[in-house]
């Protein structure tokens, strides 16, 4: 029986890259998505399970296009990696694709395949749900201004406040989101 030897852990440049390129997909800010004292650590999570999920060459090619335009608005960004602007998004880049199961990854905790359509609208059926500590904190429940069921870290009591703006939840809503 031969070893298989365990890859080595992803730089932190290329971690904090994709929390920045995630920003500008998701309109949550970086700081959100990778705070400086992060205890759950789910840039780093989510990076390293889409690489394994892809082609490592898949990946660089994505961030690389991202590292390319960084500089551009977070909207420019996103339009360029999703590739909105295309006339038939059933032709869409491999990139591309990878880049919307990336924000259905930081949404919803779970991976979908790129490139594979659901039916009637819908998405396909995730391929794997990545962590409860991923779906507790999709950001799915941030833009709801909510939580899972069975699961808060608000206080007794905080229904009866008028929810806080979206901005107080990490969304970007000053320049069409990102970093």
């Amino acid at each position: 029986m031969t070893d298989t030897p365990t890859p080595a852990p992803a730089s932190e440049a290329d971690v904090q890259d994709f929390a920045d390129m995630s920003a500008a997909l998701t309109g949550f800010l970086s700081s959100v998505l990778k705070p400086q004292l992060d205890p759950v650590g789910l840039a780093r999570t989510y990076y390293e399970f889409a690489l394994a999920q892809v082609e490592a060459p898949q990946m660089k090619a994505l961030l690389d296009a991202f590292r390319a335009i960084r500089t551009q608005p977070p909207q420019t960004i996103a339009d360029t990696l999703l590739e909105t602007a295309a006339p038939d998004s059933t032709k869409l880049s491999q990139t591309a694709y990878l880049a919307q199961s990336i924000v259905a990854m930081w949404y919803l905790g779970s991976w979908y395949p790129p490139g594979v359509l659901g039916g009637g609208g819908f998405a396909p059926v995730a391929q794997q749900v990545i962590s409860s500590v991923a779906y507790t904190n999709g950001l799915a429940w941030r833009v709801m201004q909510s939580h899972p069921m069975g699961y808060s870290q608000f206080t007794v009591g905080y229904w009866s406040q008028v929810p806080g703006s979206l901005s107080s939840f990490g969304v970007n809503t000053g320049n069409g989101g990102g970093q």
